[in-house]
């Protein structure tokens, strides 16, 4: 009698498992998933021998804290926008070291911590992966018209979910002459998926539910309004650096993007090895944004070529 039961008894317990799952899927994981905090910001463009000033950018009703890092013979602007739950000095995509690689290419950064990011406003702590942010980047864009206006050729760069909010400025009117994306965020829904996997190691379709939650829930950018098909659209130059091995924004999204899109120019990152030193702490999120951290010279060298063909 004991032995038959146990099977059934087993057959429960699976049930009782699967439906607990879905229920934390679709109750506490998406809030999770969108979840940030504010990080204090302890350096500054300074710390790299860089001339800048601190300034603030009204977005909405919000100040955004932010920085006007000028080049000292500037032959092009540039918004910087950084990823998810990060902020101006982001050490996953060595920020500063950034700024001062694009000023020795004559481009002045402006560069701002988004909103529920860094030291600017929280207002309800959520990241909306660049469904609300791309109203940051387009204040970004007024202010330099206001603050410093130039005839200059006008870029932004966006990394992971600064990608996604640049694609949305750009598909919302933001002005410029052309786009760098760093391991964008391309696929929210899959993004979503494989950052459960980096911060929790359980497989990523384990996700699937509370990833399709959040998107409901939070009305994050999915389908028609994915950072994907909105990029696929824009008739702007976009110079795409993908590292190949990126375990959170996927490179098939890029590969994707790049065959839909004549004006993207894709560029794989060199492989970066899982024991190279420049990975040092940052665990299963891996080679992520990492690629000027790994490899500066490279990175230079790309941007250059870009930046060269825009401004001639």
């Amino acid at each position: 009698m004991h032995s038959q039961q146990l099977p059934r008894w087993l057959s429960l317990g699976g049930v009782g498992l699967f439906i607990s799952w879905v229920g934390l899927s679709l109750v506490l994981a998406p809030p999770y998933m969108v979840a940030t905090s504010p990080y204090w910001i302890d350096v500054d463009p300074g710390d790299r021998g860089l001339a800048f000033e601190s300034t603030l950018i009204p977005s909405d009703e919000l100040l955004l804290r932010a920085w006007w890092i000028p080049a000292e013979r500037p032959r092009a602007e540039l918004i910087f926008v950084h990823g998810a739950g990060s902020n101006r000095i982001s050490e996953f995509v060595g920020s500063l070291d950034f700024y001062r690689t694009l000023n020795e290419l004559g481009v002045s950064v402006v560069t701002m911590d988004l909103r529920n990011h860094g030291k600017s406003p929280v207002t309800d702590g959520r990241l909306r992966m660049g469904a609300t942010e791309w109203r940051d980047v387009i204040a970004a864009g007024n202010w330099l018209d206001a603050h410093q206006a130039s005839e200059l050729p006008r870029l932004v760069l966006g990394a992971s979910m600064g990608g996604s909010a640049a694609i949305h400025a750009a598909a919302n009117g933001l002005r410029i002459d052309g786009m760098i994306l760093l391991d964008p965020q391309l696929d929210v829904f899959d993004s979503l998926m494989t950052g459960g996997q980096v911060n929790t190691g359980i497989p990523a379709p384990f996700f699937a539910v509370a990833a399709r939650a959040a998107i409901h829930r939070y009305a994050l950018p999915h389908g028609p309004k994915s950072p994907l098909r909105l990029a696929a659209q824009l008739d702007i130059p976009i110079l795409l650096l993908q590292d190949w091995d990126d375990p959170v924004t996927r490179s098939p999204f890029a590969a994707e993007l790049a065959g839909s899109n004549r004006q993207v120019m894709l560029k794989p990152v060199p492989p970066i090895q899982p024991a190279d030193p420049c990975l040092a702490g940052k665990g299963r999120w891996g080679s992520h944004v990492a690629a000027h951290v790994c490899h500066p010279d490279w990175v230079q060298v790309t941007l250059s070529s870009f930046i060269d063909a825009l401004t001639q």
